[in-house]
């Protein structure tokens, strides 16, 4: 299979086809938002309780309060077979006491949902989302990191006679930390895939695609046992049910092969998926889950790989038309293995729990009031991984 070389920057194509679309009536889709948090975190770096808060962070505090400010907005816009998406926002995290983690975040989702005849459709999709990865292993205590993921993707579905239909597209994703030393590296890989899908008059649906993707690990120093580049190939295979009006089932489950470039050693191969549900009970009461397998990179001398269980389960109950209560539990468990020749495995094994409880407020049509409450828990069997956080915040979102 070819791959592209470079998948062009989309964002701007994207928004620069919004006047067309907005010739066409008055009635586009623009939605502003504006948004205030703050939250109160006991343990902003994740740190064990083992750790000396005085050493590592130069006083004895080890929690924060934190106040995002959101800026926003959304279009969404048909024209004719057409439709035109987009929605960005600016994120600025301010932090009281470590004031040197503030930061601005630009984020962004475009897309063109296209489409030349009615039986030949697809997506042109551009999106960049950064956050704080809490779980990041970072190589030096008293740090987080920023991770900024970016996609672009192209897709096609041909629709043939019947229930049958033609598959398949282009990627290009990256994926960047800001902390030079961890452990899940920087990471950039495009590609295509292609395969068939078939659809029910009911509307449940199957489907299975050939992925196979370059990469590379932007900015390492390569040395005996550090991999530059990989090839990923695989196998995936998507269900998409809906039994009843209350009832819908994703499921996704996919083989990968990740091959590294003359470092053997870093290879790995498994099974991945995903398995989500949603149920609604009565009227008011809403339940949602999901079973994931977990599979990706982890380069240290003792492992090259992780693989791991994740499930979770959110209840939501909504007692009046403004108020809503949403509880979630997720609970994981992820294995460290292959490591390099002439080092023991450390048989590394974390499990996590998070839970959070959320009650919102539909203050007015276009308010919505939040207060949530968290618990983050991992622990290890090596040595400075585990940790204990507890968080609650308020927030406020305006819509117009």
């Amino acid at each position: 299979m070819k791959h592209p070389q470079k998948l062009l920057p989309i964002p701007l194509l994207l928004l620069g086809l919004f006047p067309l679309a907005a010739q066409a009536d008055d009635l586009d889709t623009l939605q502003f938002r504006l948004g205030q948090s703050v939250t109160h975190d006991s343990n902003v770096f994740r740190l064990p309780d083992s750790a000396n808060t005085q050493a590592v962070l130069g006083r004895p505090e080890r929690d924060d309060n934190v106040a995002v400010t959101t800026a926003g907005f959304k279009i969404n816009k048909p024209y004719g077979l057409q439709r035109f998406e987009f929605d960005a926002n600016i994120e600025d995290h301010r932090y009281s006491r470590f004031s040197y983690l503030d930061f601005t975040a630009v984020n962004y989702a475009a897309a063109w949902r296209w489409s030349f005849t009615p039986r030949l459709h697809g997506n042109l999709t551009s999106d960049r989302r950064e956050y704080v990865d809490t779980y990041a292993d970072v190589q030096g205590a008293g740090q987080i990191n920023r991770r900024t993921n970016r996609s672009t993707i192209f897709d096609a579905e041909y629709e043939l006679d019947g229930a049958w239909r033609l598959v398949g597209g282009l990627f290009e994703r990256t994926s960047s930390n800001s902390q030079p030393n961890t452990f899940e590296a920087d990471s950039k890989i495009h590609g295509a895939e292609a395969g068939v899908r078939y659809v029910y008059p009911s509307g449940t649906s199957m489907a299975y695609r050939f992925r196979e993707g370059k990469g590379e690990y932007p900015g390492r120093f390569l040395a005996p046992g550090i991999a530059g580049n990989f090839t990923d190939r695989e196998h995936e295979f998507r269900f998409d049910w809906a039994p009843s009006a209350k009832t819908t089932l994703r499921a996704k489950v996919a083989y990968l092969d990740r091959d590294h470039d003359g470092v053997g050693a870093r290879d790995f191969s498994g099974v991945t998926g995903q398995l989500d549900a949603a149920w609604a009970l009565t009227p008011k009461t809403t339940l949602a889950g999901g079973v994931v397998r977990e599979l990706a990179s982890y380069q240290t001398n003792t492992s090259s790989y992780y693989e791991g269980w994740r499930f979770f389960v959110a209840p939501t109950w909504k007692p009046t038309e403004k108020t809503a209560v949403r509880l979630r539990y997720d609970h994981g468990a992820r294995d460290f293995k292959g490591p390099l020749p002439g080092f023991a495995a450390s048989n590394r094994r974390d499990t996590t729990d998070l839970v959070s409880l959320a009650l919102e407020w539909q203050a007015m049509r276009a308010l919505k009031l939040t207060a949530s409450v968290q618990s983050d828990r991992r622990k290890s069997n090596e040595p400075g991984f585990d940790y204990k956080s507890n968080s609650f915040g308020l927030s406020a979102d305006a819509s117009f």
